[in-house]
């Protein structure tokens, strides 16, 4: 592991079950030496990535920041929006854009829908790699090396989602994925929620999202299927094609 990545490690430890560590806890928890940890923990705090609080650090306001600068320049989310808005007001479900970095997959746009209370996995909290509709979606469209070396690090994981048991029988799966064009989940990130999950691609990103739509069990029971999956992916085509005309807000002139 590189420095940089040593030193950027240091904000994977933070959550909202620990949003603040003393000095102490993040050298033991990093195994850095003791020059090395606060030379880091000093390098991060002139960033703004994190602050220093009464008992020790918590994440900084250049994250908040840096959240902005996405959300009003990414022609994914700028092309995303008024589709996924219209599509929430005219069904009552929440609709979300997820994305995946690494092997941590989060959504990055959620649009409320008014027949759905708060969700489980809402924008910015990481979901289950190979758990619901819009992990699946992700999952399916990386390339075959990619599976390969999913499979060898998670299989146990991938056989308790049933996804396979084996190589062979994951793989296959993924195509299958690929083909339907969706996948469809009940209860799997919250028991009382089901949904419907599409790919979306843009032609600025090399990985594909998935548009993710969630109501509850008792709606999605009544829903008709195919026509929802029909109109998710006449969105994700709509989004697809504005992706590539959105440009930059242009800066009023002084």
């Amino acid at each position: 592991m590189s420095s940089l990545n040593k030193m950027l490690s240091v904000l994977e430890f933070f959550s909202i079950e620990r949003p603040v560590w003393s000095s102490e806890e993040l050298l033991t928890q990093s195994r850095l030496s003791r020059p090395t940890g606060y030379r880091y923990f000093k390098e991060l705090c002139d960033s703004g990535l994190l602050r220093r609080a009464e008992n020790g650090y918590c994440l900084g306001p250049r994250i908040i920041e840096m959240d902005y600068y996405i959300r009003q320049s990414d022609r994914l989310l700028m092309a995303c929006r008024p589709v996924m808005s219209q599509l929430a007001q005219e069904t009552g479900c929440d609709v979300l854009l997820a994305t995946i970095y690494g092997t941590s997959i989060l959504a990055v746009h959620q649009e409320i829908g008014a027949q759905v209370g708060p969700l489980a996995f809402g924008r910015g909290r990481p979901m289950p790699l190979f758990k619901g509709g819009g992990s699946k979606v992700i999952i399916a469209s990386l390339s075959p090396a990619k599976h390969k070396r999913l499979y060898e690090d998670h299989a146990a994981e991938i056989a308790e989602a049933g996804l396979g048991a084996t190589w062979k029988e994951f793989r296959a799966r993924m195509i299958q994925i690929q083909r339907d064009g969706h996948v469809l989940s009940v209860g799997e990130l919250d028991p009382e929620a089901a949904g419907a999950a599409v790919p979306v691609s843009s032609g600025t990103l090399i990985e594909a999202s998935a548009m993710i739509m969630v109501t509850t069990r008792p709606r999605f029971a009544l829903i008709d299927k195919p026509l929802l999956i029909e109109r998710m992916q006449n969105a994700a085509r709509q989004i697809e094609i504005a992706s590539t005309r959105v440009g930059p807000p242009q800066t009023a002139a002084p």
